[in-house]
């Protein structure tokens, strides 16, 4: 199923939602809008890409928009051009269940730390994983893009990272390298030192609060 059809799917489980529950989906545009399709959608991406990079797109010709386009797909990824005063009122709504809900006074929406990102025309780079080779990877691709496409922060899972903790992000292992590792120390430990060492604490706890059951007793 193309991400079209997977977007559309989003719109009738927000409908869905409405219909179980005995009311009709009130939206703040028509149903059937563009801003609404587009809320939607950009609720869609946030809810299932564990990174989003927020990208400044600055005067991309069609041919140079294609060729990222391509180049961040074969790194895992998707570029996605986004409107801003939209996408502002998807993040300040991910707390509710439906991102078009019609609400009397957006002023009292909560603010959402990526917002100041969205200055100017702007673009999203998505990834289905946590995958800091991805993000390595359009690093180096942007490199080329001579400003026209460049990062400026990100989520990652459900954390909010500036470019300098990006900058970090990409050099850590992969997820499965990770595991690895994990699961070597933990062989390496094995049989009663894993025991110790997962009991290290308890023990400690322990006889800290014997002593002070020790001293008020004296």
């Amino acid at each position: 199923m193309n991400s079209v059809g997977l977007v559309w799917q989003c719109v009738r489980r927000y409908s869905r939602v409405a219909v179980e529950s005995g009311l009709k989906r009130q939206t703040w545009k028509p149903i059937d809008s563009r801003k609404t399709f587009l809320l939607d959608s950009y609720r869609y991406m946030m809810d299932n890409n564990s990174m989003v990079l927020f990208a400044h797109y600055n005067n991309l010709t069609k041919n140079e928009d294609h060729h990222f386009r391509e180049q961040i797909k074969q790194a895992g990824g998707k570029l996605t051009r986004i409107r801003n005063n939209i996408f502002k009122v998807c993040l300040r709504t991910l707390d509710r269940e439906d991102p078009a809900v019609y609400i009397k006074n957006k002023k009292e929406l909560p603010h959402h730390p990526l917002i100041p990102l969205l200055k100017g025309p702007t673009a999203v780079i998505s990834f289905q994983d946590t995958d800091p080779q991805g993000v390595a990877k359009v690093f180096k691709l942007l490199k080329n893009a001579q400003d026209k496409l460049l990062v400026m922060g990100a989520k990652v899972d459900k954390e909010v990272y500036d470019f300098a903790k990006l900058d970090q992000f990409k050099t850590l292992p992969t997820k499965e390298v990770l595991q690895g590792q994990l699961a070597g120390l933990l062989q390496m430990l094995g049989g009663a030192g894993l025991v110790q060492v997962l009991e290290a604490n308890k023990q400690h706890l322990y006889l800290t609060l014997k002593s002070h059951e020790d001293n008020i007793k004296e």
